[in-house]
């Protein structure tokens, strides 16, 4: 099925890539029923000039967190296998700080550091699961984004379940949701998947294979980084956070008392906003922008991937891009806050009545 497009966001992002910020993007507008817009503009490679396609494959970065890990989490969590006020240390018992706990992780208060180069050490995937272990932080005391929690709680997917977390996502989450493209370690057409970064040691773009140096290094697997998708799962999968959880077909696959814990915010008296997983809109500096509701949340990924939920407008805001094939310096959260301002303008005209 075809949709329109919003005039407004097709000439910006146009006008983006014209000014050398991204090679292209893909982005959509959706409400809880259907699809308002969304459109294909630019390149997903800014030599060989590939077009930018609807179904193009994008490195989801840091998206992983959100649309793997922590939807495997909630769906344990709802098993009863987990609490999010559990101790580390009643999962790992001989290595664990023990007054880290899982809403440590989840909400980025560990106290962690943003990032550790684990692919400069060459040590072994339970070499790097002791040393996050061990780390004696100050917990819960401020927000640091740090992708270490979120390789731990990789970890404890696989230790509670027995699967690595790219095993444990497709068989109950991807696949449940119909999420076809959705994985790690894309096997598809390298046409068909956006490059990234040029990689300057070996003469070519990373393309196929993850960015994120320390989840490559991990064989492409990890909790933080190492997921693939494209518009179309997303859009499934934003719908069914839109929905409370139920999935097109009418079936629940988290329930609304989960999905809502999720959103609450944990860290307002730190000074930042972060739920479950979740960024939630900031006074500063937000990546949904200002136009949207308190109540809105979402994330976003360092190779240009982003999505946005608004459940008071009942919209949310997809925009999937490589920036990184441009380049790191490209301010993208700029980008990002001016695509949901002109959804949202756009909306207001001319959809506010669907």
């Amino acid at each position: 099925m075809n949709f329109p497009s919003y005039k407004s966001i097709d000439q910006f992002l146009t006008d983006e890539v014209c000014a050398h910020q991204i090679p292209g993007a893909v982005y959509a507008v959706i409400n809880r029923q259907s699809t308002l817009a969304e459109n294909a503009i630019g390149y997903t490679h800014k030599d060989e000039k590939i077009p930018m396609a609807l179904d193009t494959l994008f490195d989801l970065a840091s998206l992983t967190k959100v649309c793997a890990t922590l939807p495997s989490l909630l769906l344990l969590l709802e098993q009863g296998k987990l609490d999010i006020d559990d101790p580390v240390q009643l999962f790992f018992p001989d290595e664990a700080n023990r007054d880290l706990t899982l809403r440590d992780l989840l909400t980025h208060t560990s106290g962690f550091p943003a990032s550790v180069p684990f692919y400069q050490y060459g040590w072994s995937k339970q070499e790097v699961l002791r040393y996050i272990l061990s780390l004696n932080t100050l917990t819960g005391k401020q927000v640091v984004y740090s992708d270490l929690n979120f390789i731990l709680l990789g970890f404890l997917v696989q230790r509670l379940t027995g699967q690595s977390i790219d095993v444990f996502a497709d068989g109950h989450v991807f696949q449940p949701l119909g999420m076809t493209s959705t994985g790690f370690n894309p096997k598809a057409d390298l046409r068909t998947i956006a490059p990234t970064e040029w990689m300057p040691k070996v003469g070519h773009y990373q393309w196929g294979k993850v960015h994120d140096e320390n989840a490559f290094y991990f064989g492409g697997v990890s909790g933080h980084a190492g997921l693939f998708s494209n518009l179309h799962d997303l859009k499934i999968y934003v719908r069914m956070l839109m929905n409370e959880g139920r999935t097109d077909s009418g079936a629940y696959f988290l329930s609304p008392a989960t999905l809502r814990m999720s959103r609450r915010n944990y860290t307002k008296s730190l000074g930042k906003n972060r739920g479950i997983g979740w960024q939630l809109v900031d006074d500063r500096f937000s990546p949904g922008g200002y136009f949207v509701s308190k109540e809105s949340y979402g994330h976003t990924g360092f190779t240009g991937p982003f999505f946005w939920i608004d459940p008071v407008a009942n919209l949310g805001f997809i925009l999937l891009s490589n920036r990184v094939h441009i380049s790191r310096q490209i301010n993208m959260n700029r980008i990002r806050r001016i695509f949901v301002n002109l959804g949202m303008k756009e909306w207001t005209e001319q959809d506010k009545t669907v």
